[in-house]
């Protein structure tokens, strides 16, 4: 059984949490081949997106590899038409499916999470230059994971990301003003299982 630590970020508003695009993990599901290996389709549901994606990678490289692809609409009111194709996110659908059989089906593995943005968006690379809400989201994720693990959260943050500690206060104020990360986080004192459990309750009502 694979072992996994989640370490999750506290939310004013769970329903601000979702970004359309995000992996929805709860859906994610092996469609054929061995559990733990990536011989196999592993079905894969993004949020807002109207089609499913039934995806085939190859781990043999240092990166996972999209080599086969289909797009399944639920009904025939969901048509597969170039604005739906321009929009497949190739790169997170190839590391989506490969944390699956990695976290989930893979014996004795260990999976850390450094919180939802590792998981929702395992493609995701830090740009300065693309402050939107995915990255807000991975300032709040990195300042609880810190405080979690032990660490000074602004000097953790600021190290993964590349930035110098003003830089990270303003992002700071400005992911709590989009609702990811709770006014007081520094002084709540909910634990990461209190939050996983809460979150999970939450976090598609």
């Amino acid at each position: 059984m694979a072992i996994r630590y989640h370490l999750f970020v506290t939310i004013d508003n769970p329903s601000q949490l979702a970004i359309k695009g995000d992996v929805i993990p709860s859906a994610t599901r092996r469609l054929s081949g061995e559990p733990g290996s990536t011989d196999g389709l592993i079905e894969i549901s993004l949020v807002g997106h109207d089609h499913r994606y039934v995806c085939r990678i190859d781990g043999s490289g240092p990166v996972p590899r999209l080599v086969e692809l289909r797009m399944v609409s639920p009904d025939d009111a969901a048509e597969i038409d170039p604005a739906s194709v321009r929009q497949i996110p190739v790169r997170r659908l190839a590391n989506a499916a490969a944390r699956f059989i990695r976290s989930r089906e893979q014996p004795f593995s260990t999976e850390i999470f450094g919180g939802y943005t590792d998981e929702l968006r395992p493609d995701y690379e830090p740009r300065r230059r693309v402050l939107d809400d995915v990255h807000y989201r991975k300032v709040a994720d990195l300042l609880i994971t810190g405080r979690e693990c032990g660490f000074p959260p602004r000097e953790f943050a600021a190290e993964r990301l590349n930035a110098s500690l003003p830089t990270v206060d303003r992002w700071t104020r400005e992911s709590k003003r989009r609702g990811f990360l709770r006014r007081d986080w520094n002084k709540n004192a909910e634990t990461a299982a209190q939050r996983e459990a809460r979150l999970e309750r939450e976090q598609w009502m």
